[in-house]
């Protein structure tokens, strides 16, 4: 992002008006942004007068023809352009033009070339000056030390959260090349206990991490953008408002769900909306239910909870449609949004007896039911999605000790919701499968005293097993396929059989470890940029 772009109007209004939530008293770095402000729009006025002088125009702003664009025609400095206009003057006429006529214009051209250097100074004390604004922490204070840009490319890398912060591993070699320590309102986060980097999402040059899992509202959570790239921060934002479940972005903003759950019928959850620019709230909005996951698609936040599936105009909350669910105990996991329709699992979760899901397909302008599952015989996660079948694994208890598990790789047809094979694998799947290039690649767990820890590959017309491949501490998050390989992360937060930590295996597309990543610390969320 050139220097012209930070001095967009509406960004500047934005960088302005996060500088100045510290409070009403200015302080002193708030002073100096106002007196450069002041420096640089008198500057542009004077460079306005001597451009009018020059039979330049008067167009200073940073619009669609910047005033910087009339420098040049036909990619050919001023300075030329003049010079072949006096040697022109000179062939044509037998007499030099007057000394006092050349140093007038000389003069001119020397005034231009000031201020223009002028003007780019004041430009880069603003840019130091937002950069080193570290006003007094306070709750809801948003910290801005450059901007993000959306509209490019990610940089590749495995980027890896959990509650040591941000990790970046070079996704050929598994090298790290940076980390990120979490900090909001400028100090390191407390530890506390499931309290982490809960999601990441990659856009342009930035990495979103939310950091949450904390209950209680007097925990230190709140958002984090990030340089993609180094790991520098572009901005933070601590929020103190119950536990944050989610995030989703979308048309430059971010959504972030925080929850305070309690029975039913008395659970919130408050969704706030940040510019992915600044970091500073635009506004929030409240439901009376616990919200476990959001999806944004199209200018609409598709929403799993507690009492069913809900469809939201993003930027206020207006309910669009509803898909209600009348059991207490449902909930609906992560919404996946394909050409109109939406997907989702409708589950029933029970700490005694059995548990039942099914999966259901929605038209997204309507809400009208297109079809759904018959009945499985067990708690589902997440699903995964490709342009034939929806793709889910869940989890039961073995029938003979309730800390070994057992599981089930299902594929139902995408147009009709028709079961096309299931396949019984070792342990059960507590995340999504990945499938790319015809083939399911599941994760399954074994439980506490099982030992069906593993990353299984299966044909995904067939359900028939093509490779499997231990891994050592079990509990999985949703692997990626990228580059050509299958990443996946292995992490243990509570099994004393095993260190705590995190594995990160990538695995070529037949089954051949290509590198291997140990932390010890656990990881709660994994994404990769290609």
């Amino acid at each position: 992002m050139d220097d012209k772009e930070y001095f967009n109007p509406r960004i500047v209004d934005e960088q302005i008006e996060a500088l100045l939530q510290t409070g009403s008293h200015p302080n002193e770095e708030t002073r100096t942004v106002h007196d450069l402000q002041g420096l640089y729009r008198s500057d542009l006025r004077s460079l306005e007068r001597v451009w009018e002088r020059l039979d330049l125009g008067t167009d200073t702003g940073f619009g669609k023809n910047p005033w910087t664009k009339r420098i040049s025609q036909n990619n050919k400095p001023l300075e030329f352009e003049r010079f072949r206009y006096m040697q022109g003057q000179h062939t044509q006429q037998d007499k030099a033009k007057s000394p006092s006529t050349f140093m007038r214009r000389f003069g001119m051209i020397a005034a231009v070339l000031f201020m223009a250097l002028l003007v780019g100074s004041l430009i880069a004390v603003l840019n130091v000056a937002r950069g080193q604004h570290n006003g007094p922490a306070s709750s809801g204070n948003t910290h801005v030390t450059n901007a993000p840009n959306l509209q490019v490319k990610t940089p590749s890398g495995v980027y890896i959260g959990g509650d040591s912060g941000v990790t970046k591993i070079d996704p050929q070699t598994g090298k790290v090349i940076w980390n990120y320590t979490v900090k909001l309102d400028q100090s390191p986060v407390v530890k506390t206990p499931n309290l982490g980097i809960t999601r990441i999402i990659l856009s342009g040059n930035t990495l979103f991490a939310l950091v949450g899992g904390g209950s209680s509202s007097s925990a230190q959570q709140g958002i984090i953008a990030l340089n993609a790239q180094d790991g520098t921060v572009f901005w933070n934002k601590s929020l103190h408002t119950g536990g944050l479940t989610d995030m989703a972005l979308g048309d430059g903003l971010v959504y972030v769900n925080a929850g305070t759950y309690s029975d039913k019928g008395s659970s919130k959850s408050d969704i706030h909306i940040f510019s992915a620019s600044t970091g500073v709230e635009k506004r929030s909005y409240s439901f009376q239910m616990a919200i476990t996951s959001m999806t944004w698609n199209a200018g609409k936040l598709y929403l799993g909870t507690d009492h069913g599936l809900y469809v939201t105009k993003a930027t206020d909350g207006t309910v669009i449609w509803k898909q209600p669910v009348s059991h207490e105990q449902f909930y609906v996991t992560r919404p996946y949004i394909v050409n109109g329709v939406v997907y989702a699992s409708f589950d029933y979760t029970s700490e005694v007896g059995g548990s039942h899901s099914d999966i259901e397909a929605y038209d997204t302008l309507s809400g009208k039911r297109l079809w759904k599952t018959g009945d499985i015989p067990g708690q589902v996660f997440d699903i995964a999605l490709d342009k034939n079948a929806v793709y889910l694994g869940i989890q039961q208890s073995s029938p003979s000790d309730g800390n070994v598990f057992v599981g089930t790789v299902y594929s139902y047809n995408i147009q009709n919701g028709q079961k096309n094979w299931s396949k019984a694998v070792d342990g059960s799947v507590q995340s999504a499968p990945v499938v790319v290039d015809g083939v399911v690649y599941a994760p399954t767990y074994g439980g506490p005293d099982g030992n069906g820890h593993t990353t299984t590959a299966l044909d995904a017309s067939t359900g028939n097993q093509k490779w499997q491949k231990p891994v050592t501490l079990g509990v999985m998050l949703n692997p990626v396929a990228a580059n050509g390989m299958i990443y996946v992360a292995d992490c243990n937060s509570f099994d004393s059989k095993f260190s705590l930590g995190t594995k990160v295996y990538a695995y070529k597309a037949d089954g051949t470890l290509a590198w291997q990543f140990s932390i010890a610390h656990s990881v709660s969320a994994l994404e990769v940029a290609e």
